[in-house]
């Protein structure tokens, strides 16, 4: 990823930002939006050092285009963090009620993980990686060094999934820094 045309970090939980962004997009599934919410990103750590995360709306909109995420998501933000070689980029998602089980998050996480490596050279390994408050991050290794990691906060019911590469592994530094 090269640059974002987001908001800066300081501005992601603000009203101000929130309404900026248009409330609901129209999405693949008539009747039904799914609203952009910048303050999901502050279950996030702000920033990696010097670099800060940021906004990324043109992931939003593919997103809704997508008829799966459409009906399993009604608030959705997605964030990126960059600094030299050093990046990860994802989303932290708000279910529709009754969305979430066992089965469900497993194939967003296949799916999620498909769609990441596929562009990596596939998928060489899974992990599983306890977090503090009973908290799991799933880690998927893609061949060419990509890494995808994925929490469930239950406590306000969204999925964070990102990818992420460098050897500073920003996006495990997110998700052990998750502010639940």
């Amino acid at each position: 990823p090269v640059g974002s045309t987001g908001p800066s970090s300081s501005a992601l939980g603000s009203p101000e930002a929130t309404a900026a962004i248009s409330p609901g997009l129209p999405s693949s599934v008539p009747g039904i939006d799914v609203v952009m919410d910048p303050a999901l990103l502050q279950i996030l750590p702000p920033a990696i050092g010097a670099a800060k995360v940021e906004i990324e709306p043109e992931s939003f909109a593919e997103a809704v285009r997508d008829p799966s995420f459409v009906a399993s998501v009604d608030a959705a933000a997605f964030a990126i963090v960059f600094e030299a070689e050093d990046w990860a980029s994802g989303v932290v998602a708000h279910l529709r009620p009754d969305t979430f089980s066992e089965a469900f998050y497993r194939s967003w996480r296949d799916s999620y993980d498909e769609g990441a490596c596929a562009q990596a050279g596939g998928v060489t390994r899974h992990a599983e990686v306890g977090l503090e408050d009973d908290q799991t991050m799933y880690v998927t290794t893609c061949a060419g060094g990509l890494r995808v990691y994925h929490a469930y906060v239950a406590e306000r019911e969204v999925v964070v999934s990102l990818l992420s590469t460098g050897e500073r592994r920003f996006g495990e530094q997110l998700m052990t820094g998750l502010r639940p």
